[in-house]
Order: C-alpha cells, then structure tokens, then sequence
C-alpha cells in the first residue's frame, strides 16, 4: 500500500484559511462601510423623522375623530323644540367619563351665535371651560372657519378644547359644537421629549397642540415651509437658535391642522460619529479574536469528527442517547447537531405518539360533552314539528341551538361564536347554562332572553369570544311568532302562497325587522323584539353562516344563491319537515364532494302543521 505523504497539514491550510479571509475582507469593509453607514443615517434619520410626524398625524385625526363621535352622538339628540338636550343625550354625556363639557351654538337670522344649549360636568374645568368667553370665541371662529378645531387646554391638563361645524357656513342657522374631551395618551404623546419635538399648527401659524419651546419667529420659518400645500414632506431649516433641524409635517386631514416634528440635525447625526468609533474599535477587537480563534478552530474541526466517527459505533450498537458537543456553526458543526437531533428523534416521536394520542382522547371528551348541549334532532309540540342538524368543522364547534316549551309558547334558539373548535365550545356552553336558567323565568320575551343570555356571555369571555344569536317564540294560543336578534343571519319565514301552487323566491321573508349588537359586545344592551303573524302552513328556517362558506373541492363557496335554490325546492316538497332537512343536507354534501368544511354548519327548520299531531 502506497504511503501518501502530506505536505501541507489541512490544519495549517484552515488555520491560514481563517485568518487570511477576515483580514482581505475586513479591510476592504473598513473602506467602504464609513461613507456608505453615514449616508445610510442621514437617510434613516430623515425617514423616522416622516415617519413620526405620519404616525402623531393619524393618532390626532382619530382622537379627533373620537372626540367628534362622542359629541356629535350627544348632539344628535338636541331637542330643539324645548331647546335643551333629551334624557338620552343627557344620559351618553354622564356615561361618556371622556367628555367634561358640551356646548351647541347656532347662527341666528342675525348673525349672531346664540348658546342653544350646553352640557358640563361638575369639574371646575368644565365649568371654567363653558365660561371662557375668549376661548370659546377662538373656537367657534375656527371651527367657522375650517370645519374643524382641536387645541390643546391648558387650564384642563390632559384635555383638549374640540369644534365642530354642522353645515355650510353659508347658511344662515348653521351650527357649531364645542367640546372639552380628555386626551391624555395624545398630549402625553406630544409632551414626551426625546429626538423629536412634536406640535400641531394651523397652516395660518396658529398653535394648537405643544411647541412650548417654539417663539414667534420659528412659526413664521415652519409657515414658509408648510407653503409647500402638500399633505406630507421634510425640510431643512434653520430656527431662532441658530441650528439646523431637520423638519418633517403631516397633514391631519381635518380642518386645517398639521403635525410638525423637528429634531435636531447635529444631535440626531452624533450617532453617526459614536457608531463609527465603536465600528472601528469592534473590527480592530474582532481581527485579534479572529487570529485567536483560529489557532484553535482546525483542532476543534478534528476533533469534532472524531467523535462522529466513534458515535456511529455507538449509534450502531443501538445506543440512541450519545450526544456529542458542536464545536462550530459550520457544515461540521451542522452535521453534529444533525446527528443529535437523529439520535433523539426517535425518543421524541414515541412521546409525541403517545402525547397525540392523550389530545385526541380529551378532544373526543369535549365533543362528547358538546353533543349533550343540544336537544334530540327531532320534536313536536302540538303542531308544531322541529328538525335541527348540526356539524362542526373540528372536533368541537361554536354553534349552538335549542328549543324548549312554556305553557303554549314555543321558544326556539340559535347561535354562532366567533371561530370554532374548543374555545368557541367553550363559549356555547354557557350560552347553553345561561339558557336553562332563562327558561325557567317567567313571562321572559325574546328581547329579554337576549338581554341576560348577552350579560352572561360578555362576564364569561371578557369580550375576547363573541356570539351572534337568534331566539324566537311562537304562541300557538295568538298565532304569533315574536323574535329578536343579536347581529345574526336572519332567519327565513316561508308563507304557502294560496295564488301559487309552489313557493318562489318573493315568497322568502326575511326576519329582520330588529337587530343588535353581538351577544358579549355591549355589555347591557337591551335587544329588541318584533311581532309577527305564524299561522298554519307557515315554515321557518334558522340557520348560520357556515352553511354559505360550504365550499367544492376546488375552493368555490356554495354561496346565498345556490342556498336559497335549495331552501325553495326543499320546502316545495310536500314531505314532513325531515325529509326537507335531510334533503338541503344531501344538496351540501353534494356540493362539498368530500372537502372540509371551513365553519360549523347548522340549520333548524320549523313548520306549523295545519292539522295538530
């Protein structure tokens, strides 16, 4: 056998290797990273600067745009006929802790702006406010002016003096809303001192928000800079001081306010030169490492496949639980973590089986649970017969629906928590709990059971998890059929049409005549509830909006129109409510040809019989 004979040791190879390269490449990066890292800051610098002037403009236009919601709500019930606010305005206004005063003027045939009424909390800053002669008069001209006005109050820290105009100001009674609203997280905002001292202008050179610091002068050289009448930009300019700042505006987009931002250009570009030094110290800290390193790095390099190779013994002998240290980030380094990770995988993957295995077990609890929330698929109550089907789109779903029976009245329920799976299961049985103590109420109406099933489910998910909802009753002794509705899919009532021998889609009457938010939105909001006529012959058909996502295999979504289709021919067929269900449910599974569903589907369909069972 030939003996090969080494000339130049592959250690000395990677360790001339090692210290070659960070040398060339270093030393080339030095003479060229200075120029290009300075250019890069004054770029950087000029870009965060746009940036916050972007972002305090868009917080002051929808704290502004808050605060005009707020008083335009209160103002919207102004009683003009007694000229004094109504119990509801009056009531928004004390519940409202943001607002400490409202006022509402009205020009007069005169020209005049007459007090019409006003609003004020207990607050000697609301109080002080709404008898600020001058300061009212600087707002009402303002908001005359340009619709809108936002400044800050001094003498109500943390508040902000808001108008608003109501009209064109051509017409001779338009109106003017002035408000005192609290804005903290805004004024804190623009108080906060760091690189950059933020205020709001008017484009005329008026101060409405901070800029304590800024004197006469530097207005008029920020007003020759907003002459630009573009909604956003940066420009250098010198103030009052003598140094030069870097300025960058943003228009609010209400009325005529912008948001100025200035930082100081020689302060903002000391960075500049520290990250310089600091680049330079670091590079001459790293190339001393580099040559330290790489004395070491080539026996380490060895030494590292060496024990691979006496792994793979080991590996061999079916020992899994070798593990060997990666000395580098390199591909020997890589190919040790890879055999570490080869040698514990098989451990891992037993735990994972056996931890999956744990998962679907407690899954498979919850469903069975979830299934003993929902009442037998089928019922009748004198003569009226009910047909329910639910399928959930995991394990578990968040849908939910029920019927139950008081004397002659028949109350049917319905609803869909936000997304599906354990959560939304979660969400469900409470509504279920909730219900079982609302039945038991007496004299309870649609509109109430909505009211107290919305308080225990806002208590129950803190507003994280939300339900739409559906609850109906009908009363076999009046032939009425009452309901309310928390955002849900209105269901359908379907009236036989004596002139027709079947129904069409004009035939279709959607139930929703009332409407509220979703259940644990608001957390005491009362629901409305309508009256109806439910006569025999009349069917109705509950359902959620899973039924509308169904999708093919392709992806495309069954859609509203290929669900009224089928609900039509459905209930033109002259069979019990059963075979009708079963039938939409066949047209689904049709449709769907074995993809997944992507949202729980449920759907309950009610018919009054003509002749009682």
């Amino acid at each position: 056998m030939n003996q090969f004979k080494i000339r130049f040791s592959l250690r000395y190879k990677l360790l001339l290797m090692l210290i070659t390269l960070p040398l060339i490449s270093l030393g080339l990066y030095l003479m060229m990273a200075t120029d290009l890292f300075q250019a890069d800051k004054v770029a950087y610098v000029y870009d965060s600067s746009a940036t916050v002037s972007r972002g305090l403009s868009t917080q002051m236009r929808m704290e502004t745009e808050n605060a005009y919601a707020a008083m335009r709500t209160v103002v919207e019930n102004f009683d003009f006929a007694s000229n004094d606010f109504n119990a509801v305005a009056k009531d928004l206004f004390a519940k409202n802790k943001r607002m400490y005063a409202v006022l509402l003027f009205r020009r007069n045939d005169g020209g005049e702006y007459i007090r019409v009424g006003q609003l004020a909390k207990e607050e000697s800053t609301a109080q002080n406010f709404t008898a600020n002669v001058d300061l009212l008069t600087r707002l009402r001209d303002s908001a005359v002016k340009n619709t809108v006005f936002v400044g800050e109050n001094i003498e109500a820290p943390g508040a902000i003096s808001a108008s608003f105009r109501l009209g064109n100001r051509e017409e001779l009674n338009h109106m003017v809303v002035m408000g005192l609203y609290q804005a903290k997280d805004l004024l804190d905002t623009f108080s906060a001192r760091g690189m950059y001292s933020s205020f709001v202008v008017t484009r005329s050179g008026q101060i409405a928000i901070g800029a304590m610091d800024v004197v006469g002068t530097d207005l008029d050289v920020l007003r020759t800079v907003l002459k630009a009448n573009s909604k956003e930009g940066t420009a250098e300019t010198r103030l009052s001081d003598g140094q030069a700042y870097l300025i960058s505006y943003s228009d609010v987009e209400l009325g005529d306010l912008t948001v100025i931002s200035k930082v100081d250009k020689k302060k903002a570009l000391k960075a500049v030169e520290v990250l310089v030094i600091k680049s330079l110290l670091f590079f001459a800290a790293l190339l001393a490492s580099t040559l330290l390193i790489s004395v070491f790095a080539s026996n380490a390099m060895t030494s590292t496949l060496r024990e691979l190779l006496d792994a793979t013994s080991k590996i061999a002998s079916g020992d899994f639980n070798v593990k060997i240290k990666a000395r580098s980030k390199d591909e020997v380094g890589g190919l040790a973590e890879n055999f570490n990770w080869m040698a514990g995988e098989v451990s891992r993957l037993m735990n994972a089986t056996a931890e999956k295995a744990r998962m679907e077990s407690e899954l498979s609890t919850v469903r069975t649970v979830q299934e003993t929330l929902f009442p037998p698929a089928s019922s009748q109550f004198g003569p009226i017969r009910i047909r329910g089907h639910f399928e959930p789109a995991s394990e578990c779903g968040g849908d939910w629906w029920n019927y139950s029976r008081s004397g002659n009245k028949i109350f049917l329920w319905i609803g869909d928590a936000t997304g599906h799976g354990a959560p939304a299961a979660l969400i469900t049985s409470a509504a279920r709990s909730a219900a079982a103590v609302i039945e038991s109420l007496p004299d309870v109406t649609p509109g109430k059971a909505l009211s107290i099933l919305n308080r225990a489910i806002h208590q129950t998910s803190k507003g994280q998890i939300m339900m739409t909802f559906f609850i109906a009753c009908i009363d076999l002794d009046a032939n009425t059929f009452s309901y309310a509705s928390a955002s849900h899919d209105p269901p359908y009532l379907l009236r036989k049409n004596p002139a027709a021998e079947k129904l069409s889609k004009k035939d279709l009457v959607p139930l929703n005549e009332v409407n509220g938010p979703r259940l644990g939105d608001q957390k005491d909001f009362q629901y409305p509830e309508t009256t109806i006529a439910f006569e025999p012959g009349d069917l109705l058909f509950l359902y959620t909006d899973g039924i509308l996502d169904v999708e093919d295999p392709k992806g495309k979504k069954w859609g509203e129109r290929a669900f009224l289709k089928c609900l039509i021919d459905s209930a033109n067929n002259g069979a019990d409510v059963e075979v009708k269900l079963e039938a939409i449910r066949a047209q689904i599974e049709t449709y769907r040809s074995g993809s997944s569903l992507i949202d729980d589907v449920t759907m309950v369909m009610c018919e009054y019989e003509k002749r009682a069972a």
